[in-house]
């Protein structure tokens, strides 16, 4: 890359270029303008749909890829959108996100991007001021997701997480009724979360030529031999299915980070506890023949949270389910939506629980409010009961100016994701060990006290593609923002 990040976020802070939405001067009353940095599955099928609907509240300005096809694909697509609600809207395509992010009218970014490629892109978003959503999960590591979350509170821009079933009522009604001790004590939360499959391929291909294959490789091997399956599909007629590299280490972990950002984020809500200890087994990806993608398929995974077994395993229907320390029970899932076909069924049909169940339907009865101790649903001193827009949501906080208002902002994040990531280092310290590994947890440091699980912590980094590069030169130091702020 020609430009150093720090280089460029330098001159342009020092340039002024990223104005903030100011209460009192209009600004909290105009529309909010948004650029979508990676125009994949996600941002076409999910993200762009969700805030573009919102013609009152915000506008889609720029998109922005690494393969031009895909960039100018959404500036047509977006600009389609619109014409269809009678808006005229130009959108400029960029290929470099830093072009985007030097535009001081943009106030916010969507983040659409491989999991790999989050954390740089997330921090350069917040240095330079813009509010951001970003697609789950939260971080590749957990350094990574602690420098996001640190980045976010310090920087006081509002961030939404794409962990969206926190937006669905049935998850939030479970949630509220076990912090709030429906079902007593919380003996075990049974976690399902569905399997990948074998396949992709190995036989290399020529890198097509409106594809920054160096940069999608952000802080990976670029040297990795170029094949669709490793990346995306060209045809953009495909621009919907499930991409090969969700199923591809280093720039995805398969189901434990992928659906494990949905459901263990919807544990670690309900049970507001963070893990100490994690131990478990799994099966690994046929690699045989030409076939390429190697992350885990089969696991079962148990996580200590104060004396709570949170079990994850393949063998459950996919959702979530909270057993008390008496038996009774409480259950939420999706039922039978997936986000696209491609997505994996789980076990048993979906929906043979229904979204939301429980051992005795009396316990799913709402809490008065005098019942209320632990409110999950508050969030910026408001209750979101009557919220189940995801995207509403993050557009009304930064309205606001409020980071405290979203349903899944980034220390929450990064708290669930870390739940994720440490079930992913249980695997790899397990790799090739009869009855798998264990790891201590310490929340409080964020360290296993395992030297080679630690070296799992770290940032993926390459070159200029580094944490420790995007941080130099600003007033946050690499070493204090990989701890937690005290």
């Amino acid at each position: 890359m020609q430009l150093s990040r720090r280089h460029f976020l330098q001159a342009a802070l020092a340039a002024g270029a990223f104005p903030l939405l100011a209460k009192g001067t209009g600004g909290a009353n105009r529309k909010i303008n948004i650029g979508v940095i990676g125009y994949g599955r996600i941002a076409h099928t999910m993200d762009v749909p969700g805030v573009q609907r919102f013609t009152d509240r915000c506008v889609i300005t720029t998109v922005c890829d690494c393969d031009a096809r895909r960039a100018a694909y959404g500036k047509k697509v977006i600009e389609e959108r619109y014409a269809k609600q009678g808006i005229r809207q130009t959108v400029r395509a960029y290929g470099d996100y830093r072009d985007l992010l030097a535009d001081g009218a943009i106030d916010a970014v969507l983040i659409c991007l491989p999991d790999h490629q989050h954390a740089l892109v997330a921090a350069d978003s917040l240095l330079a001021g813009k509010h951001i959503f970003l697609q789950k999960p939260f971080a590749q590591t957990i350094q990574e997701g602690r420098v996001i979350a640190n980045l976010a509170t310090l920087k006081r821009r509002v961030v939404q997480v794409g962990a969206w079933q926190r937006s669905l009522p049935q998850f939030r009604r479970v949630v509220q009724l076990v912090r709030n001790g429906r079902i007593g004590r919380i003996a075990r939360v049974e976690v399902g979360l569905g399997c990948d499959k074998a396949g992709g391929c190995r036989t290399p291909e020529p890198v097509p030529p409106t594809f920054d294959y160096d940069v999608w490789c952000g802080p990976t091997d670029p040297t990795a031999p170029y094949n669709w399956t490793r990346c995306h599909n060209q045809d953009l007629r495909r621009i919907g299915d499930r991409p090969g590299w969700i199923q591809l280490a280093p720039y995805g972990w398969g189901m434990i980070t992928n659906w494990g950002a949905h459901h263990l984020d919807i544990a670690a809500w309900g049970l507001n506890r963070n893990p100490t200890s994690v131990s478990g087994t799994c099966a690994w990806m046929d690699l045989s023949g030409t076939r390429l993608w190697n992350v885990h398929t089969t696991y079962d995974l148990h996580y200590d949270c104060g004396g709570t077994d949170v079990h994850v395993c393949d063998k459950f229907q996919m959702g979530v389910k909270f057993v008390g320390e008496k038996g009774d029970w409480l259950w939420c899932t999706r039922g039978a939506v997936k986000v696209t076909p491609s997505d994996p069924d789980p076990k048993e049909a979906p929906g043979r629980l229904g979204a939301l169940a429980a051992s005795r339907n009396a316990l799913l009865a709402d809490l008065p409010p005098d019942a209320i101790a632990d409110d999950a649903l508050a969030h910026g001193g408001e209750r979101f009961r009557s919220t189940s827009d995801h995207f509403l949501n993050w557009l009304e906080a930064i309205a606001r100016e409020d980071p405290q208002y979203t349903v899944c902002d980034a220390e929450g994040a990064h708290r669930s994701t870390s739940f994720c990531l440490l079930g992913r280092m249980c695997m790899e310290r397990g790799r090739g060990k009869e009855g798998g590994a264990t790891l201590a947890w310490d929340p409080a440091r964020e360290v296993t006290g395992d030297a080679e699980a630690d070296k799992l912590l770290a940032p993926l980094a390459r070159g200029d593609y580094d944490l420790r590069r995007s941080l130099a030169g600003t007033a946050y130091a690499y070493e204090k923002m990989i701890k937690p702020i005290r």
